[in-house]
């Protein structure tokens, strides 16, 4: 997520006076094993033409671990051995984390902007915050059906889950929708994570079986990725007469599922996106932890890759260009989308 460079140095410093509690090198061989088994984007990131690149930069790490005595001085080599891949889904976290690590966020509102116009505001994708969202759309329902013009402010959103903006659909929505497929990376770490999930209680019956269809083809086709390649085809549409026009403000800082929200809704004809060039971080997902020797950390990686990488249209590190970039400065572009939307 956007916040892995603020985990991992938080991280270190809060274990910076702990001597060393497990071999440096017994953590970076974990490490290693654990991304080239189970990490969806390795054998993207490690071809015939960048495979030196990564030994080279491999065995320089394990040179370096074989020499360092301390916590914070192993996480640090660590993370300098994660960030080869490039990719900000793959972090390291306390131990017994959760996927989401706590966060101070703007609010969550709803304001009229003026009357024809209303700011729909999302800091972040979290799951946690699915209620929140489904609430507050509900409870706006009326104003949103009855004002031509919305603006969504999904700036400095580091994502989280494509359900958190799934009830904001009906409201985007002109004619079907293509959502590209994804495809999970089998491996025996991941098929029984994925069976964790179906064990819990909170997992809806419909995810349930999916995840357990999905768990039981890897078993069968272990080093090969499970899933279909066919993109998803929304057929079932019935747009709303307003809001006849809609703005979604993004930035560098807006990611993963948010990124994911823009594909999906720049598809509509009512909607344009406006602002900056957004993080280029949505092909991987689904992120599995794996708890280090020590079990006093965890490395999560995402074990899901979209078929975008397949068909030669990823996104990472490179971002979604948006459809009008705004004059003036940042904290002025609200304003700027009222204007230009009316």
């Amino acid at each position: 997520m956007r916040h892995i460079f603020l985990i991992v140095l938080s991280f270190i410093i809060h274990h910076s006076t702990l001597a060393q509690r497990c071999a440096c090198s017994k953590n970076l061989d974990f490490a290693i094993n654990k991304v080239e088994h189970n990490y969806a984007g390795f054998r993207d990131k490690v071809t015939d033409q960048t495979r030196a690149s990564y030994q080279a930069h491999t065995d320089s790490l394990r040179t370096q671990a074989a020499s360092i005595s301390s916590d914070s001085a192993c996480r640090r080599a660590l993370y300098r051995w994660l960030r080869w891949f490039k990719d900000g889904h793959i972090s390291m976290r306390p131990f017994g984390s959760s996927q989401m690590v706590t966060e101070t966020l703007p609010p969550f509102a709803f304001t009229a902007l003026d009357s024809q116009t209303s700011l729909l505001t999302l800091p972040s994708m979290s799951n946690g915050y699915k209620s929140l969202v489904d609430s507050m759309l509900h409870a706006n329902d009326q104003t949103l059906r009855s004002k031509p013009f919305l603006i969504i402010d999904c700036r400095n959103n580091g994502g989280g889950s494509d359900n958190t903006w799934a009830s904001i659909k009906p409201y985007l929505v002109t004619q079907p929708v293509v959502t590209d497929g994804r495809q999970f990376w089998a491996s025996e770490d991941n098929a029984n994570y994925l069976l964790e999930i179906v064990g819990k209680k909170e997992t809806d019956k419909k995810t349930r079986k999916y995840l357990k269809s999905v768990a039981a083809e890897m078993k069968k086709r272990p080093g090969t990725f499970v899933g279909t390649m066919d993109a998803r085809r929304e057929i079932s549409v019935v747009p709303l007469p307003n809001p006849r026009k809609v703005v979604i403000l993004v930035n560098q800082r807006s990611a993963s599922s948010t990124e994911n929200l823009v594909l999906w809704a720049r598809q509509s004809k009512k909607v344009t996106i406006m602002g900056g060039l957004t993080a280029g971080m949505a092909d991987y997902g689904n992120l599995y932890p794996a708890v280090a020797p020590c079990r006093d950390w965890e490395l999560w990686l995402p074990i899901m890759r979209s078929n975008r990488v397949a068909d030669g249209r990823g996104i990472d590190n490179v971002g979604l260009q948006p459809d009008v970039k705004p004059d003036g400065e940042e904290g002025e572009w609200v304003e700027y989308a009222r204007k230009w939307i009316r």
